[in-house]
């Protein structure tokens, strides 16, 4: 067992190798050798996907047999943690995370090689910028992150265990899906750099594309959705969203994919956007990069970032660096010869996608902008500042009414007249205003535009639905339209949430109630748990609502770690239909009472319905966009 760590280091500084290797084909482009050589992608970028997958499998092994001589294993684990925390601490820190982003990569490479007879050779050449991505992390890695590091002779006795805050489901889902999406950003952007290469883009390359955009885009959005679902029931506040910067890191490029997946239909059936198709390929990869660099290196503090190390930002900053500049310097060289796109002409539906793909990526500059003023401002010696929420809420919202707007303008069916959409929007309007008013809001202003954007959206999805219904048509527009109405119901949830949610703060102990939103909660007793990594205090809430006595049991927990002492807030959580009601657990006031946080959140529950229904509608594109040249969303 003492070897293999080493035997880790060994396999990664191979992978680094062979990836090199397999980039410096790139040097050949062009010229009569590329043919030969091409024969040679496949074997080497399936030998670098084994190396990086066996080397992982080595640190995983570590985390399972406990070996505390590794460094990496001795700061996020212990003896006492579970087997399936183990292996997904493997991205629960910086090391381990970095290490899991190259070994996608070099995966992804392996599978775009694999496919060297693609007409015009742009899949091999495409696996060759893959691979050079592929060297940057790993020599990163081996530079300044090297997760195979030992603590001999000095080896612990006992690790420090993984963050509690980590120790949640929502390690398993969120991360991977994240960093999924970074790696199929990744291929977008080594596509971007070949078609600048070339200088054109052809119809075939462009489907390959969109299948890309498709994953990247199916991944990061359920990696928001699981990263937000995690935030609500772990951090113990009942938020959802915070603005924080990791939240940003991962949304940002989510707002690019989305932005890229409109202009990629326009420039495949209407000749048009391609030159901004190829820089939201660059762009999204690029920003996935930023995010990584300001949360990873510690500038900017998160109480999501678990895995930040100011010693090693310079060298995420030098990745950076490298990845981004040669790609924007090719990009102003090639984009004059670059194939000329046609002009929007015809329907307005066309130049409306065009509008809102734009909207999209001016939304995604302004969080980028709000997420790095803080570090502009305190690199100009200017002093220390803070945006939060009202920043971006006050740039954000007015931006996402106009994307539903036209998109709900586009979903209409074609034979709906000028007329009758701006009818149907102003009734909307009316119907939203008066609603707002009703509710005596704080913020009205958005207020009425949720419910705007999301009443016009549903009312577009269902004529349109009823249109294809009676055209026979609706399995061919099903994917768009269930991501569409996912939109729709994230954003009225949102909303309702945001603008209705009741909440207090009580002291509590046995013998004590509160009655919120029609439900009264009722503090029995209190247990006290003890755990071989943790012990809690435990509350048992009995709820009753307005029509039943003893509705239910809640049991919110605060735990306190026995490794570092830090606390812990488990929430605990009712849920209805719609509507949650959450309890959480602040710190003793004294022997008997405990300060408890209750809120009724209202409709929260078409957050989650909505983010899976836009993940299954990228998903069943994805799909049928391998099997058959898939029609899409055309009224």
């Amino acid at each position: 067992m003492i070897v293999i760590p080493e035997i880790g280091h060994f396999l990664l500084i191979l992978a680094t190798a062979s990836t090199l290797l397999c980039g410096l084909f790139l040097l050949a482009w062009e010229r009569p050798a590329e043919l030969y050589l091409n024969h040679y992608v496949r074997p080497l970028s399936q030998l670098s996907a084994l190396l990086a997958l066996a080397a992982t499998a080595t640190l995983i092994y570590s985390f399972l047999a406990d070996d505390f001589s590794v460094a990496y294993v001795a700061n996020h684990s212990n003896s006492h943690l579970a087997w399936f925390y183990k292996v997904a601490a493997l991205w629960g820190g910086h090391e381990g995370s970095m290490l899991f982003w190259a070994l996608g990569l070099t995966l992804v490479t392996a599978i775009v090689g694999s496919r060297p007879h693609h007409p015009h050779r742009f899949a091999s050449r495409a696996a060759s910028i893959l691979a050079l991505l592929s060297f940057g992390f790993l020599l990163f890695i081996l530079l300044t992150s090297n997760p195979f590091d030992r603590l001999l002779p000095a080896v612990p006795v006992e690790g420090r265990n993984l963050n509690p805050m980590l120790q949640d489901i929502g390690l398993i889902l969120h991360p991977p899906m994240v960093f999924g999406g970074y790696v199929a950003l990744a291929v977008l952007f080594a596509g971007a750099v070949t078609a600048l290469v070339r200088g054109y883009l052809r119809g075939t390359e462009l489907a390959w594309l969109r299948r890309w955009n498709l994953l990247a885009w199916f991944m990061l959005t359920l990696g928001n959705l699981f990263g937000s679902w995690w935030a609500y029931n772990e951090l113990g506040w009942g938020g959802w969203w915070f603005w924080d910067p990791v939240e940003n890191a991962s949304f940002i490029p989510w707002l690019l994919s989305t932005a890229l997946l409109h202009t990629l239909y326009l420039a495949r059936t209407q000749n048009a956007m391609l030159l901004t198709s190829v820089m939201l390929c660059l762009g999204g990869f690029i920003v996935s990069l930023v995010g990584t660099f300001l949360v990873r290196s510690g500038i900017i503090q998160s109480v999501h970032a678990f895995a930040s190390d100011p010693q090693r930002g310079s060298g995420v900053l030098i990745l950076l660096l490298a990845t981004a500049l040669p790609a924007l310097t090719l990009l102003a060289w090639q984009a004059p010869v670059m194939r000329r796109s046609s002009p929007l002409g015809g329907q307005s539906r066309h130049r409306l996608l065009m509008v809102g793909s734009l909207l999209l990526v001016v939304a995604a500059l302004s969080v980028l902008l709000g997420t790095c003023y803080p570090f502009i401002y305190a690199a100009l010696d200017l002093g220390s500042i803070s945006v939060g929420a009202p920043y971006f809420n006050t740039v954000f919202i007015p931006m996402a009414l106009l994307c539903c707007v036209s998109m709900g303008w586009v979903i209409l069916p074609p034979h709906t007249t000028t007329g009758l959409k701006g009818t149907l929007l102003a009734l909307c309007a009316i119907g939203s205003a008066l609603l707002t008013l009703y509710s005596g809001s704080d913020r009205p202003d958005w207020m009425w535009m949720g419910l705007l954007s999301a009443s016009w959206t549903l009312v577009a999805l269902t004529l349109s639905g009823h249109h294809h219904w009676q055209q026979s048509r609706f399995d061919l527009s099903l994917a768009p339209w269930l991501a569409h109405l996912g939109v729709a119901l994230f954003v009225l949830g949102a909303t309702v949430l945001t603008h209705y949610e009741e909440a207090v703060m009580v002291r509590m102990g046995p013998g004590n109630g509160r009655t919120l939103a029609g439900y009264t909660a009722v503090y029995e007793q209190t247990l006290e748990i003890r755990e071989r990594a943790y012990q809690a205090s435990e509350a048992v809430i009995r709820l009753d609502s307005e029509s039943e006595q003893g509705l239910t049991y809640i049991t919110p927990q605060r735990r306190t770690y026995l490794d570092d002492r830090s606390e812990v807030s488990i929430a605990g959580v009712y849920h209805s239909p719609l509507s949650d009601l959450y309890i959480s657990m602040g710190p003793a006031i004294n022997q008997e009472q405990f300060l408890v946080r209750i809120s009724h959140k209202p409709w929260v529950r078409l957050l989650w319905l909505g983010g899976l229904l836009c993940a299954f509608g990228g998903l069943l594109a994805w799909r049928r966009s391998r099997t058959t040249h898939y029609q899409e969303y055309n009224p």
